[in-house]
């Protein structure tokens, strides 16, 4: 392959490396190449070139973090942390669609955010039972899950109606 220079090169290869470790959106790697010192023509060259052999997926991302993390966060936390990385609201849609349509395939019939809500509540609460608690206390679970990002609508599912 030629390279229109051997700042490209190195760009290229560094671009190569980083993806090597760990997936990353187009928006990670640009950041961390133009921090490596490359000039704007080389990153775009090196995000291209990687681009070209499917290395770089923003939908792919989305998806695999989704995936990963739904389990202990709330759907908006997790659509602010991809964002954050650059990924477009519409990949991160399509990343929610995929993975929620995957887990009915599964044959979950439960909601994957109320699932993540108990199992929060069963590790702050440390086996002791809702129903144990006094009102303070589930007043105390609701503003936290709360802060966490999970709709008031199943926090109140989850809480005050069990």
């Amino acid at each position: 392959m030629m390279y229109p220079s051997d700042d490209t090169k190195s760009a290229t290869e560094k671009a190569m490396a980083l993806l090597l470790h760990k997936d990353r959106t187009r928006h990670e790697l640009k950041s961390r190449l133009e921090a490596a010192g490359f000039d704007s023509e080389s990153v775009e060259f090196a995000i291209s070139y990687v681009d070209s052999f499917n290395y770089l997926d923003d939908l792919r991302y989305a998806e695999t973090y989704i995936r990963y993390h739904f389990r202990s966060r709330s759907r908006r936390e997790i659509t602010e942390k991809l964002k954050s990385k650059g990924v477009s609201d519409e990949d991160i849609r399509e990343g929610f669609d995929s993975v929620l349509a995957a887990k009915r395939e599964e044959g979950a019939d439960t909601d994957p955010e109320i699932e993540s809500i108990e199992a929060l509540l069963n590790k702050r609460l440390k086996g002791r039972a809702l129903s144990e608690l006094t009102y303070e206390e589930k007043q105390k679970q609701m503003r936290y899950l709360s802060g966490k990002g999970y709709p008031a609508d199943k926090i109140r599912k989850m809480i005050l109606l069990d």
